[in-house]
């Protein structure tokens, strides 16, 4: 296996349009990497300047130690796995694992021995002499990984290789390649839109947003301290609320308050990082599972400053994903499954002091974010631009 590293990568494609901005990027042997963004962020473009399938337009490519900027894609030692499988419909599954082996010459015994082995690992041994229009969505994405597999790469990259795929294989095909990983002790770089994928799946993600890498990290630290608004509101499901106001004062603590002259109390440890910003217009953020009911709040000792009018119920057994409004505020919270809710219903809500997030309205910045951040792209260097 082998470390991939982006050192100030760029793509820009004919007529000026910046796919790919300044990425910088170590991925460690044996690390899943998650590459997770909305459409046009720039991940697939990045994953397939990696593959070599996209020139790069400046920087430095390296994989396993090799530069790899003017190497063909054959010659990387990387195998890729397609959103659309690309199998032969008229060669068998046993064909379609073994034409990249064999096209490399590799004597028949052992070409036979990898497939087994491969076919073994992802539980389709039975459908090896199947032709491609026999295979169910997931059973053709397994014989895509299979192909993979027995070429025993460097690097897997795979481009959101389950949009394909139903809801129900999507979370199976999760697990299998989890348990895949784990197996293999692979490197592996994985690209979706999909972020309950990013945040199972990968050791680290990395979230990007017009070309440019906004964040890096474990996905818990990712949640729990996004580096500015974008990441905030595109990781969690339920996304996070926001609200407009202002820092104020309130004796040795601070303040959140609106326009409405709703006031939330910032959290002791938010509080300090916040301390140069009182009289800031800023952009307040809280994540729908801190949102409390009345019964939660008095329990967990929250104040309750707002009541708010419940719009709409999703009742999804284990909890209740609630949407509220109050005036112009529109909030979404998850309580618990018991909570008796109805729509219309009047309801005390209280946010967790210690939860909540503030933005810069301009930059977007979490100005209470604790965690080393991902460096903004530096412009000023001079890249180093890819041999043609």
């Amino acid at each position: 296996m082998a470390e991939v590293i982006l050192q100030h990568v760029d793509k820009t494609y004919p007529g000026g349009v910046k796919a790919v901005i300044d990425a910088n990027l170590e991925i460690a042997d044996r690390e899943f990497v998650v590459l997770v963004g909305p459409s046009g962020c720039g991940k697939s473009t990045t994953l397939r300047m990696v593959a070599g399938l996209e020139e790069i337009s400046g920087g430095t490519i390296t994989i396993g130690g090799r530069v790899v900027n003017d190497v063909p894609p054959k010659d990387r030692d990387i195998a890729m796995v397609f959103q659309n499988y690309a199998l032969y419909p008229h060669m068998s599954v046993f064909e379609n694992m073994a034409f990249g082996l064999k096209l490399r010459r590799y004597p028949k015994e052992e070409i036979k021995q990898r497939v087994m082995e491969a076919a073994q690992i992802l539980g389709i041994s039975e459908l090896l002499e199947r032709k491609p229009k026999a295979l169910s969505g997931g059973q053709r994405q397994r014989v895509a990984v299979g192909r993979a597999i027995v070429r025993k790469p460097a690097a897997f990259l795979f481009d959101e290789p389950l949009s394909n795929l139903d809801a129900k294989m999507r979370v199976e095909m999760r697990v299998e390649l989890n348990k895949l990983h784990q197996r293999l002790s692979s490197t592996m770089i994985y690209v979706t839109h999909d972020q309950v994928e990013a945040m199972t799946l990968g050791d680290r993600i990395v979230i990007m947003e017009k070309g440019l890498i906004q964040q890096i990290g474990s996905p818990l630290s990712v949640y729990d301290e996004p580096y500015n608004q974008f990441v905030a509101s595109f990781i969690g499901t339920p996304p996070m609320n926001f609200m407009d106001g202002k820092l104020e004062q309130a004796g040795a603590g601070i303040v959140f308050k609106d326009e409405n002259g709703l006031v939330v109390p910032i959290g002791e440890d938010s509080a300090k990082k916040l301390t140069g910003h009182v009289g800031r217009e800023v952009r307040m953020g809280i994540r729908p599972e801190h949102v409390h009911d009345q019964e939660s709040a008095t329990r967990l000792a929250l104040a309750a400053p707002l009541t708010a009018t419940v719009d709409v119920v999703e009742a999804l057994g284990h909890e209740k994903v609630i949407y509220f409004s109050a005036g112009a505020h529109h909030f979404i919270g998850k309580l618990e499954a018991h909570v008796p809710v109805e729509v219309g219903q009047k309801i005390a809500l209280a946010f967790d002091a210690n939860k909540i997030h503030v933005f810069d309205k301009g930059s977007g910045k979490n100005l209470t974010c604790r965690v080393p951040q991902y460096q903004e792209a530096d412009r000023s260097h001079e890249t180093v631009k890819a041999s043609a």
